[in-house]
């Protein structure tokens, strides 16, 4: 979760994303510190008005503008924030500075793609507290690098995040998270949500131009998603667990959940190192270790808030047939369908719980459940043409209204 999360919350409040000051003057090591970690994350060329620093070592940084490496050079994306201020500011061990709060006032993401069309994300306010900023060296070491692309601190809210895209503006309420464990490291667990994200019927408009959803009765949309995840490292491996959800009111749900564990470290390193030559990366020599990464289970869940019943009858008349036809119809079509994977438990299971759904809509679920931690290797031994030995090896099941 926390690196499934981890982009939008970058995007959102994007104010620690830099790289070493334009100005020539000097700079607080935090603020350096805060440049250099994040530099290879958005490729920004930053400037700046001043930074002050005051009696207590508070640090005030304002009018600050970057411009955004792409990966499509076509695009572009200015970032540009009112002020930044850090307070309590204290070095830790591991290489580590403490920072108490830092408030972001007038944040804002400015994206135009090739094709002129622009897209606003703007936050008024943002706060990080107990922010634990790394101090990279002149050689890092593989873990080191790790913990430099990482956002650490033990809580962070957005305020109201306000969108605009070709003229049309929606909003949420915010994103907050919260995050506990070895700041050295990175390792910990972390919670995440973005709160009544509003979609009003003019901008559904934009969305969805052939009005389909407004003919199902949705004028407009509210959108809620939350996670939680667990990062833990050992060695030259780290793993993660996690569970990301989104869920719209009045319509339905989705969730997904993962778990890995033994992924080098290295793998890390040499993503950072292709981006920041603008190479793709080169795992051949991870090849070895990447062999032993292991799955331990996958999960995708949708939960139905209505959107089922009023879809059935639109699915049916694309098929030519009415909705009963179709529902009576449905466990014959994925039986004939399923024949292929050579499993008939399996094809008997995922066709009771379609028909099972679609009489009832609650929920439906496919579940990876192995009876121990599948490593790649025997992933990549498996015999192509025996895919129902691979649904055994994975423990996958598909339930309904559980």
């Amino acid at each position: 979760m926390k690196n499934t999360l981890r982009a939008a919350a970058l995007l959102l409040l994007a104010a620690t994303a830099l790289t070493a000051p334009a100005q020539a003057q000097d700079v607080p090591p935090v603020v350096s510190a805060i440049f250099k970690s994040w530099e290879t994350q958005l490729r920004a060329t930053p400037a700046y008005d001043k930074i002050e620093t005051d009696s207590s070592g508070n640090v005030t940084i304002s009018n600050l503008v970057a411009t955004v490496g792409a990966q499509d050079p076509s695009t572009a994306m200015k970032l540009s924030i009112g002020s930044i201020a850090l307070e309590n500011i204290a070095p830790e061990a591991d290489g580590l500075i403490a920072v108490g709060s830092a408030i972001f006032s007038g944040t804002k993401m400015e994206m135009a793609g090739p094709d002129n069309k622009s897209v606003v994300i703007e936050v008024p306010t943002s706060s990080l507290e107990e922010w634990h900023v790394p101090v990279p060296g002149g050689n890092p070491t593989p873990l080191q690098s790790f913990r430099a692309t990482m956002w650490i601190a033990g809580k962070m809210t957005s305020g109201e995040i306000k969108v605009t895209a070709e003229g049309q503006s929606f909003t949420a309420k915010g994103v907050e998270s919260a995050w506990s464990g070895d700041p050295a490291t990175g390792a910990g667990k972390t919670t995440m949500s973005l709160n009544n994200l509003v979609i009003p019927e003019a901008a559904l408009a934009m969305i969805d131009p052939s009005g389909q959803l407004k003919a199902l009765g949705y004028s407009d949309i509210t959108l809620n998603m939350a996670g939680d995840g667990e990062l833990s490292v050992a060695g030259d491996n780290f793993g993660m667990t996690g569970t990301f959800g989104v869920s719209s009111k009045d319509m339905a749900g989705f969730t997904f959940s993962y778990g890995a564990s033994d992924i080098p470290i290295a793998v890390m390193a040499e993503m950072q190192m292709a981006q920041k030559t603008g190479r793709p990366p080169d795992f051949n020599m991870l090849m070895p270790q990447l062999m032993n990464v292991t799955l331990s289970g996958f999960k995708m869940r949708f939960e139905d808030a209505s959107i089922t019943k009023k879809v059935l009858p639109l699915i049916a008349r694309m098929q030519g047939m009415d909705e009963a036809a179709m529902v009576a119809n449905a466990g014959a079509m994925m039986q004939l369908s399923l024949m292929q994977l050579k499993n008939q438990a399996f094809t008997d299971q995922v066709v009771g719980a379609v028909n099972a759904f679609l009489k009832d809509p609650k929920s439906i679920t496919l579940s990876l459940a192995p009876a121990a931690p599948i490593r790649v290797q025997e992933i990549m031994t498996l015999n192509p043409s025996n895919p129902g030995a691979a649904i055994d090896l994975f423990g996958a099941s598909v339930t309904a209204n559980d």
